[in-house]
C-alpha cells in the first residue's frame, strides 16, 4: 500500500466517523467529548443511535439551560442541518447522599449548591431572629427565602468546618442557615451530630421530546445529577419528585 493510498484510507475513515450517529457510551469515556455535551443526554430515547453529534450538541445546550431554571421550564432546540428538533422540560430538584434522607431522594430548591461536605445532624431548631435561608453555606450565596423569628426547622446536615447547617421543613430541604441564628428547640428532638461527612449530590428530573425528519417522534423522562464536569444523565425518572 502506497503512502497516498494509506492517506486516502485514513481520510475516508475520519469522514465516516464524523457523519455517524451519536452513542452515549462514546461521550462517557474519560477524556472524550467536550464540555458542550451532556453525558447521556439522549439516554432513554428509542432513537438515541440515530442522532448526530450536532443533534446532541443542540440538545445538550437546551438541556443545560433548562436544568438551571425553575421547574417546568421548557427549552426548545432544533438542528437545521438534520431537521431534528425537540424540547427539554426541567423537573423537580432533589438531593442524594444525605443521611437525613435515609437513602431516599430529598426534594431541594432549584440551584442549591452542594460543594460542602455534610456531617450527620438531626434535631429541631428555632430561628432566633428573622433569618435568611441561602442556596449555599456562605453570605455570598443567593437568598432562597427569609424565615421570621420563631420558625421551626429541622437539621438535615452540619456543614463540615463551618457554622452553617442544611435545613429542612416538612421533609423538604429549603437551604442553608447560619447556626448563629438557630437554637435547639425546647422539647424538640435531641441533636445527633458527628460521624463521617458526605458530599450531597444535586439532581433533577426532566422530560424530553424529540422529532426527527421523516416524522419519527419520541418522549421520555429521566433524571440527571450535577458534578464537576457538568450534568450527567443517570437513569429513568425519579419517582415522587
Amino acid at each position: 500500500m502506497t503512502w497516498r493510498l494509506a492517506s486516502l484510507l485514513v481520510l475516508s475513515l475520519g469522514l465516516a466517523a464524523c457523519g455517524g450517529g451519536y452513542s452515549g457510551g462514546f461521550w462517557d469515556q474519560p477524556g472524550r467529548g467536550s464540555g458542550a455535551y451532556v453525558d447521556g443526554v439522549a439516554m432513554g430515547s428509542a432513537y438515541e443511535t440515530r442522532l448526530t453529534f450536532s443533534d446532541v450538541a443542540a440538545m445538550s445546550d437546551a438541556f443545560t439551560v433548562a436544568m438551571s431554571a425553575e421547574e417546568e421550564t421548557m427549552r426548545p432546540w432544533s438542528n437545521g442541518r438534520t431537521g431534528a428538533s425537540g424540547e427539554v422540560i426541567a423537573g423537580a430538584p432533589f438531593l442524594q447522599n444525605v443521611d437525613y434522607a435515609r437513602g431516599a431522594r430529598l426534594r431541594a430548591p432549584v440551584g442549591l449548591e452542594t460543594r460542602w461536605a455534610l456531617e450527620p445532624a438531626q434535631g429541631d431548631y428555632t430561628t432566633t431572629s428573622d433569618t435568611n435561608v441561602r442556596l449555599g453555606a456562605s453570605t455570598a450565596s443567593p437568598i432562597a427565602e427569609t424565615l421570621p423569628e420563631g420558625t421551626v426547622v429541622e437539621a438535615a446536615g452540619q456543614v463540615r468546618g463551618a457554622p452553617w447547617m442544611l435545613v429542612a421543613r416538612l421533609g423538604d430541604v429549603i437551604g442553608y442557615m447560619s447556626t448563629d441564628y438557630l437554637e435547639q428547640r425546647e422539647g424538640g428532638d435531641v441533636l445527633l451530630a458527628g460521624g463521617a461527612a458526605r458530599e450531597p449530590v444535586y439532581c433533577r428530573s426532566f422530560e424530553q421530546r424529540l422529532r426527527l425528519r421523516g416524522g419519527a417522534r419520541d418522549m421520555w423522562r429521566g433524571f440527571a445529577c450535577q458534578g464537576s464536569r457538568g450534568w450527567r444523565v443517570r437513569g429513568s425518572a425519579a419517582p415522587g419528585v
